[in-house]
């Protein structure tokens, strides 16, 4: 009778205690699922993704002064699925967003680290077509470190699930924090590509200390990175531009260079395996500054400005041969359409040009606006949709394509020193 009446009042317990684990297990999958709206850890901090002084916004600088230029780089972002949503890094200013094509902006800035002098340099944004509320930027400040108290500690690898609304850091396993691109696969927005510049820090502590570059990899949307290993001399690199066959989401290509000693170069790379491997091609451009570089959706035509040697090369065969087209002054931003392998955009000095026959003939679209273009960006969603923004921050807008365009916003005035 005992033990029949023992186990008859175990009943209750046992099931409080089932209940008791599943709140337990609940609230911990809720942790895992938040980590994204968390960033901060124990207090240790041992990745660098603590949100500092994230949370205080400022307003940065009202103008380009010193070694700021109001730079764009290559942040220019158009939403894959509408070709009204625009996103623009700036240099120190944080990031702006549209969602009427340009005419009316947001500051989005909550969560981005920063100094006295203003925020980290937004290098490059990811966005992922898949859902599009989840977006990476790229940042930099100096080589360095991603933790302590330095100067480069601001910069590194952020994410955003919402929109852009608030950013939190993702540096587990990123021990540079210059990061100028990112990659975003567009099925799956866990998996994310990054190029590290190698170099030594701009500021005195950490001078003599030599910082690494390389590519990285996630797969679980920026928690952790892993590094690739490419060719020997890979950390002496810089990464600024990944480029995806849109035919083929596994197929990528960039190009690695050293400014300082090109021979150090490992040249333009590929990738058929979504990042997890690369190898070289093009051995004959190893050895050239290509500052921006587009391909055709199958990545079949390849454009690649050379702007030391002031060229824009073409190959038509996916890097095999190349022709030289040559002209008198350095050429800079450059964008190929993606249905039209032949409708290519590009700017040399202030002004822009549009080819429709694979370079053989071009035509000036935008004259003497007194700054050099940074980005050019065809709507993957509408290809008739073209943006173009510049040092300075002046965008403008074509709806044919690239025949005519017009200037859409000043956002150095008419946003930054406006919006508070």
């Amino acid at each position: 009778m005992d033990k029949i009446a023992a186990n008859k009042k175990s009943k209750p317990l046992s099931l409080f205690l089932i209940i008791f684990l599943l709140v337990v297990f609940l609230s911990s999958c809720a942790k895992v699922s938040d980590t994204d709206n968390d960033s901060a850890d124990d207090g240790n901090d041992p990745c660098g993704n603590a949100p500092g002084n994230g949370s205080e916004i400022i307003s940065g600088p009202s103008g380009p002064s010193g070694a700021d230029n109001d730079s764009v780089f290559r942040s220019l972002t158009v939403d894959p699925t509408n070709p009204d949503i625009v996103i623009i890094g700036t240099e120190r200013n944080g990031i702006v967003k549209s969602t009427d094509g340009g005419v009316n902006w947001t500051r989005l800035r909550y969560g981005l680290r920063h100094d006295d002098t203003g925020y980290p340099e937004i290098y490059d944004i990811g966005i992922a077509a898949s859902n599009t509320d989840v977006l990476y930027a790229a940042t930099i400040d100096s080589n360095g470190p991603v933790i302590g108290d330095y100067p480069s500690s601001k910069a590194g690898f952020y994410k955003s699930i919402d929109g852009g609304q608030s950013w939190y850091r993702k540096n587990c396993g990123i021990d540079n924090s210059s990061i100028p691109v990112v990659h975003v696969d567009p099925v799956d927005p866990d998996i994310a590509i990054i190029g590290i510049r190698g170099g030594y820090p701009s500021f005195t502590e950490l001078r003599d200390q030599y910082f690494d570059g390389g590519i990285y990899k996630s797969i679980n949307g920026g928690v952790s990175w892993g590094r690739i290993t490419v060719e020997a001399n890979d950390i002496y690199n810089d990464y600024l531009i990944i480029r995806m066959a849109n035919t083929d989401s596994n197929t990528l290509i960039t190009f690695g260079f050293n400014y300082d000693d090109l021979s150090l170069n490992l040249g333009f790379l590929k990738s058929t395996d979504n990042g997890s491997s690369w190898i070289q091609f093009a051995p004959d451009l190893k050895g050239l500054l290509i500052s921006y570089f587009d391909i055709s959706s199958d990545a079949s035509v390849i454009y690649a400005v050379s702007r030391d040697e002031m060229k824009i090369l073409k190959s038509a065969d996916g890097g095999n041969t190349w022709s030289e087209f040559q002209f008198q002054m350095s050429c800079y931003a450059l964008a190929v359409s993606p249905s039209d392998a032949n409708r290519v955009l590009f700017s040399i000095m202030d002004k822009l040009y549009l080819s429709t026959d694979g370079m053989q003939s071009y035509t000036m679209v935008i004259d003497n606006i007194g700054s050099t273009f940074d980005d050019i960006v065809f709507a993957s969603s509408n290809n008739n949709i073209v943006y173009a923004v510049t040092k300075g921050y002046l965008l403008y807008k074509s709806e044919d394509g690239g025949v005519t365009f017009s200037l859409v916003k000043n956002i150095r005035s008419d946003v930054l020193n406006a919006i508070s």
